[in-house]
């Protein structure tokens, strides 16, 4: 029995995958939406309670080399924020109520942020982030955004001179699911980098 011949696609069978192929290398080759302060802050925003690992160099002109620290931050409620130390030695900072309590070797200290308008800043900073609070933001700094919605980075300077003289710059970096990095920025060459994540190495 002869062979039947295979049945050609039609021509317009032919032009509606092409333009599908089309339109599926575009999808995958187009660069990514410039992002803006607005939409990061919208993906960054976090609801309390929240907790998740950090790893931290802090540079000092004094230090031979930067020191490493890592534990856990924690995000318990608005305007509640907690710092936990677990390498190279355990110390808990608890932000709350306009104070910050250190706790290390058994030991508590306590300081009103109203004492630090530079730490009450950068505390601030880092929770209107946290909120998404583009208000609070802009009231205290001036805000630079660069990079695409799923690698950005937020270059916060801060707007009053008294605060200046002490903090130089705070960097937030992150993607468009969470912060990843914060680098704070001090006079004479002294800066904290932090890398936020779960799965970090030592």
């Amino acid at each position: 029995m002869a062979s039947q011949p295979t049945a050609l696609p039609s021509p317009g069978i032919l032009s509606t995958r092409a333009l599908l192929a089309t339109l599926v290398t575009f999808v995958a080759c187009a660069p990514a939406w410039p992002a803006d302060l607005q939409s990061i802050l919208a993906g960054a925003a976090v609801q309390p309670p929240a907790e998740i690992g950090f790893r931290e160099e802090r540079n000092n002109p004094m230090f031979k080399e930067p020191m490493v620290l890592a534990g856990r931050l924690e995000y318990l409620d608005a305007g509640v924020l907690r710092k936990v130390v677990e390498a190279p030695f355990e110390e808990d900072i608890l932000v709350a109520d306009d104070r910050v309590i250190v706790t290390r070797d058994g030991k508590t200290r306590k300081l009103s942020l109203n004492r630090s308008r530079a730490l009450k800043t950068i505390l601030g900073a880092i929770e209107a982030v946290l909120a998404g609070d583009q208000a609070q933001l802009e009231a205290a700094f001036r805000c630079d955004v660069s990079g695409s919605a799923d690698a950005w980075s937020l270059q916060m300077t801060p707007l009053a001179k008294a605060v200046a003289r002490r903090l130089s710059s705070i960097e937030v970096t992150g993607n468009e699911q969470a912060v990843t990095g914060i680098r704070i920025s001090l006079p004479n060459d002294e800066w904290h980098q932090m890398q936020i994540g779960n799965d970090l190495s030592p």
